[in-house]
């Protein structure tokens, strides 16, 4: 585990310049995809890093799926990580593993006793359970969550150092789980500011443009914008990118399905959006509002799971109770009036990403604690390892 003296939470400290060998163990589920993507393309601009990936997706576990006892996600996925770290370990010694999320580490204890690891996640499991209903999740039996506490607890407590998503997560990682909050470091996953930027130049004539980016359009809240756009005595035109939707044609609605994650596409969508809708029902920290943040739109939301951190009710734009057309439909009414406003909370949602959400930057604190945290495992013989 991570000596106070070698790090402090949020301030990795990395060791002097060398080349490190570190393996990356990348969920593939659901948001976790384009995190993943990334990653990948911060890693290949590093001169200091030699990283191999090891994605972990629902077909890379077909060989346990055929047994009854494994046929949930968190075991498919531990179990492919594990099989995964072996085979790769048996002919190449890391300096550090970054895995992401915590169900990939489940099984991995071992490993995590012999290499430094960072375990990633973007909610803990009893963060899932508070916003879990949308998601059709509910509890267990009290015996059965006791259980899955105690696994979780022991995978966390095992890693060198938790790195979560926001810090609405980082703050379950230490009341739930017990973890030490030195060893707890709120690093969003960022996007990509070069990418991802406000248009430029002036404004197309015509309504003014909502855009809501959700692959489940029922949990993300979609069915609650189509009926505040009912609700709505102004002229505006809504994009959404999702996979099946059916709005009624009486509404001005483009649907876009089969873009896929970081397309020309979608940053185009994007840059010509006035504002950004995500009313959703139930979520984490959706890598869509930080792409809004990105491209200098104001948003409404709700404050489920880690919104509120990305969206500042008020600043960069307006939080409404979830599944609440009407409200919904009066956030929107005061942005559409107000251009004004929405160039203020757009302006001050650029300023946010510039400062919290640079996918370079965050990559790059995580790759030092990743140094760092090699360095305080073995503080002798990491000088002297991983590649020349």
């Amino acid at each position: 585990m991570i000596e106070d003296a070698c790090l402090e939470a949020d301030s990795p400290t990395a060791p002097p310049a060398r080349r490190w060998d570190f393996i990356f163990v990348l969920e593939q589920a659901l948001g976790h995809v384009v995190h993943a993507m990334n990653i990948q393309r911060v890693l290949g601009e590093q001169v200091d890093i030699e990283a191999t990936i090891l994605p972990i997706a629902p077909d890379t576990a077909t060989g346990v799926r055929a047994l009854p006892l494994l046929r949930n996600w968190s075991l498919q996925s531990s179990l492919a990580a594990r099989r995964a770290l072996h085979r790769h370990i048996a002919t190449s010694a890391p300096d550090a593993l970054f895995v992401h999320t915590q169900v990939a580490a489940l099984l991995a204890g071992d490993i995590m006793r012999k290499y430094p690891t960072i375990v990633s996640m973007d909610a803990t499991p009893m963060n899932f359970d508070t916003v879990g209903g949308a998601y059709g999740h509910s509890r267990q039996s009290d015996a059965l969550e006791a259980g899955k506490r105690a696994i979780i607890r022991r995978a966390l407590h095992r890693a060198d150092a938790i790195v979560t998503w926001s810090h609405w997560a980082a703050a379950s990682a230490v009341r739930d789980y017990e973890v030490d909050a030195d060893r707890v470091h709120a690093i969003p996953p960022g996007v990509d500011l070069r990418r991802l930027r406000p248009r430029t130049g002036e404004r197309e004539d015509g309504p003014v443009r909502l855009l809501f980016v959700g692959g489940d359009f029922d949990r993300k809240g979609g069915l609650d914008l189509l009926e505040a756009m009912k609700l709505l005595d102004r002229p505006v035109e809504l994009d959404v990118v999702s996979s099946s939707v059916e709005t009624p044609s009486a509404l001005p609605v483009r649907v876009h399905a089969g873009v896929s994650a970081n397309s020309r596409v979608i940053t185009d969508l994007f840059r010509r959006a006035d504002l950004f809708v995500l009313p959703t029902r139930g979520d984490c920290t959706p890598l869509a509002v930080s792409e809004a943040l990105a491209c200098g739109l104001p948003i409404v939301a709700t404050p489920v799971g880690g919104i509120p951190e990305l969206v500042r009710h008020g600043q960069n734009g307006l939080l409404v109770p979830p599944s609440e057309p009407r409200q919904l439909a009066r956030a929107l009414t005061v942005l559409i009036d107000q251009p004004d406003t929405r160039r203020w909370f757009g302006e001050n949602s650029r300023r946010l990403a510039e400062e919290d959400h640079d996918v370079d930057k965050n990559c790059r604190k995580i790759f030092d604690l990743m140094a760092a945290i090699a360095v305080c495992r073995s503080p002798v013989g990491a000088a002297g390892t991983g590649s020349a």
